[in-house]
C-alpha cells in the first residue's frame, strides 16, 4: 500500500474559496507547493473534455489523477466535472497501480450528498496492483507488439512519447495489458494519461497516452530489438510466464527473454551483453560444459568487466564447471612448458592458477618420465618455482636442452645449488655429462672450480676442448688461467685441452701463454726456478714476439687446421 493525500475539485456551493468551482476536499499533508486553489492547481483541473485518469511526474513525487463529468453544478448549470487527486511523495505507483486503482472504483465517481468542505480529509491506501496471467491469444499477441514494443523503446531510450489505442481489434484494454506484461521496476518510470489531451506539466521523461487523439506528439519507432522483446514478452505471457516485477534493466530482461536462444547459439557469434545474459541464466552450468563456450566466455572477460564477473559467479554456482576449466588450463600450462613455449610466461589463465599448484603438476609429469623439449620461458620458470617450493626435481635428466639449463643455472641461485648438489651425488655418470659441462664452462669458467673435484677426468678433457673450440679469446684465457689455479692443477690441461684446442691463432696463443706463464707452466709440471728464469727470458722479448716465446719455453701449439 502507498497512502497518499487526497485533494477533491468540483463546483458545489461550498468550496474551501466558495461558491462555484473549487477544492471541496483536502488531506491535510497535501503538499504546498502542488498547490489547493484554482490559480494554483492549473492544468491538474482542466484535463478536457470526458473521463480521463493518469499518473503524473510532479517535482518531488507523482499525482494519480481522474476527472470525470459531474452533471450540474450547485446552481443547476450543466458541464460540471469533479477531479479527484492523489498524491505519491515516495514515487511509489505506477502506471499499472494506477490502471488496478481506477478499475476496482477506487477514485471517486462524485460527491456524496451531504459533502461538507473539510481540510481533513483522511490519506487513501492505493494497493500495489497483483499480476495474473493473461489469457492472450494470438491475435492478441500480433495486436499489442507494436504499442509493447514501442513503451519499451521509449524506456530503452530514456525519453520519449507513446501514443497508444484504447483497445485492440478483439476489444482487449491495450494499457492493461502493457503494464501487465512488463515488469513493475522497468516501468517505474513511466508516465501515464489516458484520454488526456495535455500532459502539460508532467515532468517524467517517458509518457504514455492512451486514447488521446492526434494532438498528442507520439515520437517513439521501435527498432527490431524492440519489437522482438515485445513479441518474446507477449509469448511468455501467453503461457502464463511473467518475467520478475523486481526486473528494472532490458539487459536483465533480455536474458530472462532469450538465454534460451542464445544457449544455442554458436558462442563466438554472441556479444558481451548476451554473454552475461547466458552466464546468469539457469542454463549456465550446462553451457560451460562446452569447451568452446568456455573459451569464448574467458576470451570476453579479458576486456568485458561485466562478462568477467557474471563468469566467476557461474564458475562459483557451478564448481564442476570451474574444476574442468582449471584442469583444462593446467593442461595449456603443461603444453606449454613440456612443448617448448619460448620466451612466454607460464600461462596461469582466467582460474589464475597458483605456482603451487602448477609444481605440483609439473613435478607429478616430471615422475611419468616426461621430459622438456626447451628450458627457457615458461619451463624455465617452473623449475626455477619448483626447486624454490623443495619439489625433487633431476636436473641431469630434465632435458636434452643443455644449453638452456646451463644459463638457468647459471643465472638462479636456486637451479644453481640444485645442480651442484645433484652433480656431486651422481653414482653413474650420463652421457650428456660432458656436453653438460661444457655449456656450462661456455656460461662461465668459474663453473669448472665449482664441479672439477666430484667430475671423472674423462668428463673434464672432453668438455674442455669442446668449451674452449667455441669461446671467445678472452674466455679461452679465462678458462685456461682457472684450470692452472684449480685443485686439479699440475696436469697440463690448461694448455694441452684448452689453450692448444682452442684453434686460435698461434700468435694470439702465444701471447697468452707470455702473459700467464708461470700459472701454465706450473700446470704443466715446471719446476718453479726453472718457470721463473724462463719468465726472466720472456720478459726481455717484445710482446709481439710470440714465435719466439714459444721457442725458448719449448712449447708448440697445435695449429688450426
Amino acid at each position: 500500500m502507498t497512502t497518499c493525500p487526497q485533494l477533491v475539485y468540483t463546483s458545489a456551493s461550498r468550496t474551501l474559496e466558495g461558491p462555484g468551482f473549487g477544492v471541496v476536499q483536502l488531506s491535510p499533508d497535501w503538499p504546498a507547493e502542488v498547490g489547493d486553489s484554482r490559480a494554483t492547481l492549473g492544468p491538474l483541473i482542466g484535463l478536457g473534455a470526458g473521463e480521463s485518469f493518469g499518473l503524473l511526474h510532479a517535482a518531488g513525487g507523482r499525482i494519480a489523477y481522474r476527472k470525470v463529468p459531474a452533471g450540474t453544478d450547485a446552481f443547476g448549470r450543466p458541464g460540471n466535472y469533479l477531479v479527484h487527486l492523489l498524491w505519491d511523495g515516495d514515487s511509489r505507483v505506477t502506471p499499472r497501480d494506477v490502471l488496478a486503482f481506477r478499475s476496482n472504483g477506487g477514485f471517486l465517481d462524485a460527491l456524496s450528498a451531504d459533502a461538507e468542505p473539510s481540510r481533513e480529509l483522511p490519506a487513501l491506501e492505493v494497493p500495489s496492483a497483483r499480476r495474473s496471467p493473461l489469457a492472450l491469444t494470438a491475435e492478441d499477441v500480433d495486436a499489442l507488439v507494436p504499442s509493447v514494443a514501442a513503451v519499451l523503446a521509449a524506456v530503452s531510450n530514456g525519453a520519449g512519447v507513446v501514443g497508444l489505442p484504447a483497445r485492440t481489434p478483439s476489444g482487449r484494454d491495450v494499457a492493461d495489458a502493457v503494464f501487465s506484461v512488463l515488469p513493475r521496476a522497468l516501468a517505474s518510470a513511466v508516465a501515464l494519461h489516458v484520454g488526456t489531451a495535455s500532459a502539460s506539466g508532467d515532468a517524467s521523461p517517458v509518457r504514455v497516452h492512451v486514447d488521446a487523439g492526434p494532438d498528442v506528439p507520439a515520437d517513439v519507432v521501435p527498432d527490431g530489438q524492440d519489437t522482438a522483446r515485445a513479441r518474446a514478452l507477449l509469448e511468455a505471457a501467453a503461457k502464463k510466464e511473467l518475467c520478475s516485477d523486481q526486473v528494472r534493466k532490458l539487459e536483465t530482461l533480455d536474458r530472462w527473454l532469450f538465454a534460451d536462444t542464445w544457449t544455442g547459439m554458436d558462442p563466438a557469434a554472441l556479444t558481451p551483453t548476451q554473454l552475461v545474459g547466458v552466464l546468469e541464466s539457469e542454463k549456465a552450468g550446462w553451457w560451460l560444459t562446452n569447451p568452446d563456450a568456455v573459451d569464448v566466455a574467458c576470451a570476453a572477460a579479458g576486456s568485458s568487466p561485466q562478462v568477467d564477473a557474471s563468469l566467476r559467479a557461474a564458475l562459483e554456482r557451478h564448481p564442476d564447471a570451474w574444476d574442468r576449466l582449471r584442469d583444462r588450463e593446467l593442461d595449456a600450462a603443461l603444453a606449454a612448458v613440456f612443448g617448448g613455449a619460448g620466451k612466454q610466461e607460464v600461462p596461469s589463465g582466467f582460474t589464475e592458477l597458483s605456482a603451487a599448484e602448477l609444481v605440483e603438476a609439473f613435478a607429478a609429469e616430471l615422475a611419468r618420465g616426461r621430459r622438456l623439449t626447451e628450458l627457457g620461458g615458461a619451463a624455465a620458470t617452473l623449475v626455477e618455482e619448483s626447486l624454490t617450493l623443495a619439489r625433487p626435481v633431476a636436473l641431469l635428466d630434465l632435458t636434452d636442452d643443455l644449453a638452456g639449463l646451463a644459463r638457468l643455472a647459471t643465472g638462479r641461485p636456486v637451479v644453481r645449488e640444485a645442480l651442484v648438489r645433484e652433480w656431486a651425488g651422481v653414482d653413474e655418470w650420463p652421457a650428456n655429462g660432458a656436453s653438460l659441462l661444457g655449456h656450462l664452462l661456455l656460461e662461465d669458467p668459474d663453473w669448472f672450480l665449482t664441479l672439477a673435484s666430484h667430475t671423472p677426468p674423462a668428463v673434464l678433457r672432453s668438455a674442455l676442448p669442446w668449451a674452449a673450440e667455441r669461446l671467445e679469446a678472452s674466455m679461452v684465457e679465462r678458462l685456461a688461467v682457472t684450470v692452472a689455479a684449480s685443485d686439479l692443477a699440475g696436469q697440463g690441461w690448461a694448455l694441452r685441452d684448452v689453450l692448444f684446442r682452442s684453434g686460435l691463432a698461434e700468435e694470439e696463443i702465444a701471447a697468452m701463454v707470455a702473459r700467464n706463464f708461470l700459472a701454465l707452466a706450473g700446470d704443466d709440471g715446471w719446476p718453479g726456478q726453472i718457470a721463473r728464469l724462463a719468465v726472466d727470458a720472456l720478459g726481455a722479448a717484445a710482446a709481439g714476439e710470440a714465435s719466439e716465446a714459444h721457442r725458448k719455453t719449448g712449447i708448440w701449439p697445435r695449429r688450426r687446421r
